[in-house]
């Protein structure tokens, strides 16, 4: 092994100088040589050790070191994390590195570099601490649930133990950004949260500038720091604070408010670790304030929705009230009238607002104002009209083939309206001589498409021989071209009338 050699600089000085302790090895393993770094370091003396097996330090790892150094080269920078026993046995965490040269004699050495590795060890540790609580509070309920004082409370606790932080702090910009709100100021000296006044861009331009940078901005000794000078009398002297960490907190990119640590007391120096948690916890703040605006959103949009849906069961019943109250008038002038032509208008008339009345009746009582299920609507329309023509002495027969098939309402009144009328056409036409008849009606849906069906057992009719003075066939066409759909009539054993249509 070859030193340098100088007049003022010893082999054993230079060795001492490196921040590392040395040992070097025979090739049995044996210590030739340990570096005073490496003494100190295990509080032994050179007699201790020199001319010992490396058992003497490491008596738990040094078959573990034996194998590696007896196995292929050594990768020069490698890193080995391991452990070795000071004079009185205490446990000392060391990183090593380690190197293989042949001596003068042509005999192998190995050559051991170690350092302390407490420090290193307290590093990991801290990380390991802020990781998990990264972990904790991405599993917050708290902030999952938008409760954003209880999270805001957890979050900064957490985040002032972690950091061994008396304060910390989360505020929010006003919308202009002339003032900072502070939403939650943590004191660790007391557990809990305490009151904090809101800072003015008026009385501290220059820290408000500061912000737009949208930078970390850190300071070790804030008391003495241009940058926080503004802050001296009002803020930093009352609370004792000397060192702090701003942390910009963000939504969407844009800066919103900032994350305040704060030290109290003495010089502080903010690593890199610590500004890297900050960002996480500010990233905690940003997303307990996102939760709780989007269901303080939700909760409003549902507000709104029940009062719309208070509103729109209101404006079906008053519709549904005020064409009964036309259905009333209309059946008084019926009675009145002094001859069955006249009558009848009235009475069609009638059954007409009855089959609209009968389908906002219909909107009132369901939970859903985008449809109705059509199936109920016909049951009540039929009974209504059962009622109407029915006549002593004649029995019609209702035959239903009714499936569920949900309507929008858009289409739902045309179509009452031309179930009324082909209806009201069997009753009127198909049965005037017969003592019994029946009509039939299905309703169905295929692939998207609806089928509506009517029936009857009269001796049907000719639609080219229709008197001009009946609007029921011209009803029935302009309703039919309304909803776009398309109409198919035939003469089998009585009329039959086929409705079909795409949903929109």
């Amino acid at each position: 092994m070859t030193f340098f050699r100088s007049k003022n600089i010893s082999p054993q000085n230079l060795i001492d100088n490196f921040n590392e302790g040395l040992i070097v090895l025979d090739a049995n393993y044996t210590i030739l040589f340990a570096s005073n770094v490496l003494l100190s370091l295990g509080g032994y003396d050179s007699s201790d050790i020199t001319g010992k097996p490396i058992d003497v330090i490491f008596p738990e790892n040094a078959d573990g070191l034996r194998f590696i150094l007896e196995s292929n080269d050594p990768v020069p920078g490698d890193r080995l994390y391991t452990e070795i026993f000071s004079k009185d046995r205490k446990v000392i965490p060391v990183r090593m590195n380690l190197a293989r040269d042949t001596g003068r004699d042509g005999n192998q050495q190995h050559f051991v570099f170690i350092k302390d590795g407490r420090p290193y060890q307290r590093v990991r540790k801290d990380i390991l601490r802020k990781a998990v609580a990264i972990e904790r509070l991405s599993k917050s309920r708290k902030i999952r649930d938008g409760k954003l004082s209880e999270a805001i409370y957890e979050v900064l606790q957490m985040a002032s133990r972690v950091m061994n932080t008396e304060r910390v702090n989360a505020w929010v910009f006003n919308r202009d950004h002339s003032e900072i709100e502070c939403i939650g100021n943590f004191d660790g000296a007391e557990n809990r949260l305490v009151e904090q006044e809101n800072l003015t861009r008026i009385v501290m331009p220059e820290y408000f500038k500061l912000f737009e940078t949208e930078m970390i901005i850190a300071t070790s000794d804030a008391t003495n720091d241009p940058m926080t000078k503004e802050l001296l009398e009002t803020y930093l002297i009352p609370n004792r604070i000397h060192s702090l960490m701003d942390i910009p907190v963000r939504i969407e990119g844009e800066i919103i408010g900032v994350l305040c640590f704060e030290h109290r007391d003495t010089i502080r120096v903010w690593n890199l670790q610590e500004q890297k948690f900050g960002l996480v916890v500010a990233q905690m703040i940003s997303l307990a304030l996102e939760t709780h605006a989007k269901l303080r959103a939700r909760n409003d949009l549902e507000i709104a929705l029940n009062e719309q849906k208070v509103l729109l069961k209101e404006v079906h019943h008053r519709v549904k009230n005020n064409l009964a109250i036309i259905s009333s008038l209309l059946n008084m002038q019926a009675n009145k009238a002094k001859d069955d032509y006249h009558k009848n208008l009235f009475t069609e008339s009638r059954n007409r607002l009855d089959s609209i009345a009968s389908v906002h009746q219909l909107l009132y009582l369901s939970k859903s104002y985008a449809g109705i299920n059509f199936k109920e609507y016909l049951g009540e329309i039929l009974n209504n009209l059962d009622s109407s023509f029915s006549v002593a002495g004649r029995e019609i027969v209702i035959k239903k083939e009714i499936e569920d098939v949900e309507i929008d309402v858009s289409t739902a009144i045309p179509l009452a309206l031309i179930v009324n009328e082909i209806v009201t056409n069997s009753y009127k036409h198909a049965f005037r001589d017969a003592k019994k008849g029946t009509i039939g009606i299905s309703l169905s849906e295929k692939d998207g498409t609806i089928f509506l069906t009517i029936s009857d057992s009269g001796p049907g009719y000719d639609p080219g021989k229709v008197s001009e003075s009946s609007i029921g066939l011209d009803i029935i066409n302009g309703l039919v071209e309304q909803i776009d759909a398309k109409l198919v009539y035939r003469n089998q054993s009585g009329s039959f009338h086929e409705i079909s249509f795409s949903r929109p």
